[in-house]
């Protein structure tokens, strides 16, 4: 692969992570920038890709912002940029998808999206549930054309350089969070249950239905695979994450009745599912429930702004127990944690995403990761 010469070997114990097996060290992506890089350190390395570009607008230039995130040739080139000026270390795979935030598929019931210099917002829509009609046409939903288009230009220029991610469409919950507003969608569980179960039955149906149209658009540049790209991470099929960061706001019963459904169906469309469990509060509140559905192949945490870092050690028993379960777990984490979560965690099913300020750097750490790895029993 054009971006990774050292993509066979990756490649392989990628495959054997997922089948369970031992592999010689715990995985780990490091992305760093190029030696051959000329440009300045890319912010957020490890999420890419990279957003440049938006300083140079002013707020008032909104169709100059919209082209930006929009246009295919733009979004080619920035992607180009990104993987020409990046280092993708270890088990890293070189992938990028369309990034209009982690809700896209709002775009797909109306909400207009407001493209603007830091993000993608998309504004309340749903009003009075008895007036309200799920309707999506993908034949004429004008942000689904897009989303297609750029992804055709992705296609056609790849020649076996990159691999090719779903943008994030979004789980209903969160989804609902801004088409419906957080607070209502709160009150809805209690108030308005069945418009909710069916709000949830026909979104995720959507998701899966908009996920098999670019899986099967995508699946031979994924060699087979599915990649899920923000986190770099690829598996052998039909892969991607599934997500609640809504249910921070429910209790865990409430969590199951509304939501697991959506979960099951996602999962149970994927071959490799990866469960997206953003921040302190959501960890302590549902990690256990979580262990409970079998679609959920791994749990990968993010410790979210002003909290903890993820070696923050009353974490280490829930990832423990993460891993007791059969459960792969993928953490992020700066540099300076990787030895002491290697010291706490099994290297079996471990998948470490951190960033260097060098190759070198990166190739350092890739050696402290074998030297430090361990098989631990459960």
């Amino acid at each position: 692969m054009y971006y990774k010469e050292d993509w066979p070997a990756a490649k392989s114990r990628l495959e054997a992570f997922w089948a369970g097996e031992e592999t010689d060290r715990a995985l780990v992506g490091i992305l760093a920038p190029r030696k051959t890089s000329k440009m300045k350190r890319f912010p957020h390395l490890t999420h890419g890709p990279w957003l440049g570009g938006l300083e140079k607008f002013s707020e008032k230039d909104r169709e100059g912002i919209r082209r930006w995130w929009t246009d295919p040739e733009q979004n080619y080139s920035r992607m180009k940029l990104w993987f020409e000026n990046t280092f993708f270390g270890g088990e890293a795979a070189p992938a990028t998808y369309i990034n209009w935030g982690a809700s896209a598929g709002c775009a797909f019931w109306g909400a207009e999206p407001d493209f603007n210099t830091n993000t993608v917002w998309f504004p309340r829509v749903i009003e009075d549930w008895s007036a309200w009609e799920w309707h999506f046409d993908p034949d004429r939903n004008a942000y689904w054309q897009m989303i297609l288009e750029i992804m055709k230009v992705f296609i056609e220029r790849n020649n076996e350089s990159y691999l090719l991610g779903v943008p994030e469409i979004g789980n209903a919950a969160d989804n609902l969070s801004l088409l419906r507003g957080i607070g209502d969608l709160a009150t809805d569980t209690l108030l308005y249950p069945e418009a909710l179960h069916e709000a949830v039955d026909v979104m995720s149906g959507v998701w899966v239905e908009t996920h098999e149209v670019i899986h099967s658009m995508c699946v031979e540049q994924n060699q087979g695979g599915g990649v899920l790209a923000w986190l770099n991470l690829w598996a052998p099929g039909k892969h991607d994450q599934v997500a609640n960061d809504f249910s921070t706001m429910i209790s865990t019963e409430v969590f199951r009745e509304f939501f697991f459904p959506e979960l099951v169906k996602m999962g149970g469309w994927l071959d490799y599912t990866t469960y997206h469990l953003d921040g302190q509060q959501c960890i302590m509140m549902h990690a256990d429930a979580l262990l409970e559905l079998e679609v959920i192949d791994c749990i990968q945490f993010t410790p979210g702004a002003g909290a903890p870092p993820t070696s923050f050690e009353e974490y280490i028993p829930i990832f423990r127990k993460i891993q007791q379960a059969g459960k792969r777990l993928y953490l992020l984490a700066e540099p300076e944690e990787i030895e002491f979560l290697l010291e706490h965690l099994s290297s079996k099913g471990l998948f470490l995403n951190t960033y260097a300020n060098s190759e070198q750097e990166a190739l350092d750490l890739i050696r402290l990761v074998e030297k430090r790895s361990v098989v631990r029993s459960s």
